[in-house]
């Protein structure tokens, strides 16, 4: 990867909808390599999809949570399976393995408080190798973004 591919991809990680014309003009080439580079870029894995970024506040979803998980059996078959519940559950956005005194990071997003609670009571709540959760409800979203610091 060259220059020229990182500065494609800060393109396009700020307007994926730009055309290789638009992306040519701004870094002085013509469309055609634009285009092969951005197929060659997607071919090797680093541009994995295209996706919108939805407005969870105009849709109604603006209740963030963020949930800390302890696990109680560890070996690799049980978190496996901890781990296959939670990617079933629809409201989980983003789960990751952590360390520290939590095992698990789950984001989750609602409508409402009381949703959350009938999420965390009913659903998680039903995985039984869950050891403890500890929730943090988000006053402020002060910074969010997909971009990635290609330096």
């Amino acid at each position: 990867m060259d220059a020229i591919d990182k500065k494609i991809l800060e393109i396009l990680q700020t307007d994926a909808m730009k055309t290789a014309k638009e992306m040519a003009e701004e870094l002085a080439l013509t469309p055609t390599p634009i285009y092969e580079r951005i197929r060659k870029l997607e071919n090797s894995g680093y541009i994995r999809q295209y996706v919108a970024l939805l407005d969870a506040e105009m849709l109604g979803k603006n209740i963030v949570v963020f949930m800390n998980i302890a696990i109680k059996e560890h070996q690799a078959e049980k978190r496996n399976e901890f781990v296959r519940q939670m990617e079933e559950l629809d409201a989980v956005s983003e789960l990751y393995h952590t360390s520290g005194s939590y095992d698990f990071l789950v984001k989750v997003r609602f409508n409402s408080i009381k949703d959350y609670k009938d999420f965390l009571v009913n659903e998680v709540a039903a995985i039984p190798n869950i050891a403890d959760i500890d929730s943090q409800i988000v006053l402020e979203e002060i910074k969010y973004s997909t971009k990635l610091n290609l330096n």
